[in-house]
């Protein structure tokens, strides 16, 4: 279940700038990487997929609100460096990897979102610095992959999908998987 995206709607990233001011803007990234390997001789792993769980138990990205003079880049390269150690150069985001833009008139917030292939040392490494970051046991309670496999008893990716997702994380979550043809 997700948490309420009823309030929603998808704009592209042009509009979403240009959203009235008061509203607040947040920037979150998927990270994923390639896997070479086999689960139990049968499941391809494919790719890994960073997620987090939250302060209040859902699962959502990395990344955060969009301060004040930030772009949404500025905000989700800042707060991959707070919430998974990263320094700004070993993982850059950039405009041509968002994905999509969601906003919410009633709650006035608008989401960006982006998504990035990095190596799977990178991906490890991140994993590795995040329980040492300060965010790390409050806002951001641990970390997680995204299994994108099948078992044969029907757990796995489809077992995932049913974990308590914010807003409309599970939507940027298979929309990313799609286009990047993460599943085959």
């Amino acid at each position: 279940m997700e948490a309420s995206t009823d309030s929603y709607q998808e704009v592209s990233l042009d509009e979403s700038i240009h959203i009235v001011d008061g509203e607040v803007h947040a920037a979150h990234v998927m990270l994923y990487a390639r896997v070479d390997k086999i689960l139990f001789g049968r499941h391809d792993i494919k790719y890994a997929i960073l997620m987090q769980v939250r302060f209040d138990g859902t699962l959502e990205f990395p990344g955060g609100i969009v301060d004040k003079g930030e772009t949404p880049e500025d905000a989700v390269n800042r707060e991959m460096c707070e919430e998974l150690g990263c320094s700004q150069d070993s993982c850059v985001i950039l405009q041509t990897d968002h994905v999509m833009s969601h906003v919410s008139y009633k709650t006035q917030f608008c989401l960006h979102f982006y998504a990035k292939q990095i190596s799977l040392a990178t991906l490890e490494q991140m994993e590795r610095s995040a329980i040492v970051c300060s965010d790390y046991g409050s806002e951001v309670m641990g970390i997680v992959r995204c299994p994108l496999y099948t078992l044969s008893n029907g757990l796995g990716f489809p077992a995932f999908l049913q974990q308590q997702f914010i807003c409309v994380s599970r939507t940027q979550l298979l929309r990313s998987i799609e286009q990047r043809g993460l599943l085959t």
